[in-house]
């Protein structure tokens, strides 16, 4: 195996387990819509917000070798927004636990501290905006279902989180779920060639689409 499928195995991987992992947290939200969460299911919440980030990296990486060739820059930008933006989303979920685990309410921090609100929410913007730059980027690169999910995903992202919308919450994680299977499964069959062409296939399903 040459250093390009490594990099795609690696890349398709990640996708697939941050898929997987939004599907958990659709399933586990359902489950505990109606009680508070027990402190066990905070722990792990925490635990896949800080994982979050580490796929995250991996399978943006991805996306950036699939549009090299015909969006290289605009690649470059959403995955260097998604990443920042993606660093917030463990800092939040700190707050969330200490919330659940004290008498104080570390969220208010967010909207009586101006220090705290600059440094969350404009940089946790940066996530969804990032995902939408490379919806955009895959579909100029002919990647148009992946991108088209990406993007409709990140656009509902802020409105589940930021502003409340449940509905929005759970279309934005399934979308994204989808959109991160579909990224999945172009990497990891989307093999270079051994003379040394790396491109994924140009009949590729998601070409097709």
């Amino acid at each position: 195996m040459n250093e390009t499928n490594r990099r795609r195995l690696l890349a398709g991987t990640c996708a697939a387990v941050m898929s997987a992992t939004l599907l958990y947290a659709v399933a586990g939200r359902a489950a505990t819509s109606s009680s508070t969460p027990a402190h066990a299911d905070i722990a792990v919440t925490g635990f896949l917000a800080v994982l979050h980030v580490g796929l995250t990296a991996g399978a943006v990486f991805g996306i950036t070798q699939l549009v090299r060739r015909h969006a290289d820059r605009l690649g470059l930008t959403g995955a260097a927004l998604t990443l920042l933006g993606a660093t917030v989303g463990a800092r939040i979920m700190v707050l969330v636990q200490l919330r659940a685990l004290s008498e104080h309410d570390p969220i208010a921090l967010l909207r009586t501290v101006p220090m705290v609100w600059v440094s969350v929410i404009p940089i946790g913007l940066m996530y969804p905006i990032g995902l939408i730059v490379l919806g955009i980027a895959l579909f100029r690169s002919r990647y148009r279902t992946i991108g088209v999910l990406l993007a409709i995903g990140g656009f509902f992202f802020p409105l589940g989180r930021a502003i409340g919308i449940v509905p929005a919450l759970y279309l934005s994680d399934g979308l994204l779920a989808i959109a991160y299977a579909w990224l999945a499964k172009e990497m990891l069959t989307a093999w270079e060639a051994p003379e040394g062409r790396a491109e994924a296939h140009p009949t590729s399903s998601a070409v097709r689409a």
